[in-house]
């Protein structure tokens, strides 16, 4: 990027306006701190989405509703581009002021030319800072398939936006840039109460990973019928899985294979996850699907199944290069 003019380095702080549906400029101690956690965790998130370490320092007031302000600041200053630490101010203002991806690249360009717009600047500075914005915008477009599978990011706007509707005080929040003296220098972004319900997450399920070809070695295998989980290693951890495969459940119960020290199976594996309150993933469950192989006797035996599906694979196969 081309040296950042000093509108730039003016770009200092993150203001969020609590509005209240009454005339006092005071908020729930517990319910204002557990906002400003989310908001901070949010925050960083963001910074490491833009491959950026920050420090953060708050300022609170009670002058009009609720305002505090959020400082951010490169770790590394003298290796970090001023432009890098307005990305991370912008794409946070547009993440916890617009729910959805579309509206978050319209919030970002918005605020950014805002930047320059009304601006008083010669015609060179004016040319160098568009051409610093066109490619601030660039960045952040780049980044939001990213920002949209972050589910840190999303859920700790999540958890901001239920504290908010749980808080019945509370009439709407925004968000501005602003100076170091806290005057803003973009419009507010502002999100009333009816709508902060379209920024919480519904649901903490996660598409479930299918892994093909998984190599599981048998610890403990269950013999009777039901609910009972096996055990057995995998990438060098043990899980703890339930065999869903009735094919080879019937094989193992009717004595048709028998586990030893180090035997193991070939399967399709099914990876259960969900999000926790803070966003990560996290493993719930494992399933095998199908088995395609097993060890016994140091020799690799194919299951029925397997040639089954091998057989089934061949006659689409020959129907499509028939059709095709």
């Amino acid at each position: 990027m081309a040296n950042a003019p000093d509108l730039f380095g003016m770009i200092s702080k993150l203001q969020f306006h609590y509005w209240f549906s009454d005339k006092t400029h005071t908020m729930d101690a517990l319910v204002h701190n557990k906002c400003e956690r989310e908001l901070l965790e949010l925050t960083k998130a963001v910074a490491k989405l833009c491959g950026v370490a920050i420090k953060m320092e708050t300022e609170p007031s009670g002058k009009g509703g609720l305002k505090s302000w959020l400082t951010l600041a490169a770790k590394s200053p003298k290796r970090t581009p001023l432009q890098k630490i307005v990305l991370v101010n912008t794409i946070v203002a547009a993440s916890v002021s617009t729910p959805n991806n579309t509206s978050v690249q319209g919030a970002i360009d918005t605020c950014l030319d805002k930047l320059i717009d009304e601006k008083e600047l010669d015609e060179a500075k004016r040319t160098s800072l568009q051409q610093d914005i066109l490619q601030l915008k660039a960045a952040a477009a780049n980044l939001l398939s990213s920002l949209d599978q972050d589910t840190v990011i999303k859920k700790r706007r999540s958890n901001f936006y239920d504290l908010l509707r749980k808080y019945l005080k509370v009439k709407s929040i925004s968000v501005t840039l602003t100076d170091e003296a806290k005057k803003p220098l973009t419009e507010e972004q502002r999100v009333d109460r009816e709508d902060f319900k379209n920024f919480i997450v519904q649901s903490n399920a996660v598409a479930p990973q299918t892994v093909e070809h998984a190599q599981i070695e048998i610890i403990s295998p269950v013999l009777m019928k039901g609910k009972h989980k096996w055990r057995g290693m995998y990438n060098g951890s043990a899980i703890s899985f339930v065999m869903k495969s009735d094919d080879f459940m019937e094989m193992v119960q009717s004595g048709k294979v028998e586990f030893k020290s180090g035997s193991s199976i070939v399967c399709t594996l099914e990876i259960e996850k969900k999000i926790n309150g803070v966003g990560v993933e996290r493993i719930i469950g494992y399933n095998i699907l199908s088995v395609s192989s097993y060890s016994e006797g140091g020799k690799t035996i194919e299951t029925p199944e397997a040639k089954q599906k091998q057989k089934q694979n061949t006659v689409s196969k020959r129907q499509l290069d028939l059709f095709g």
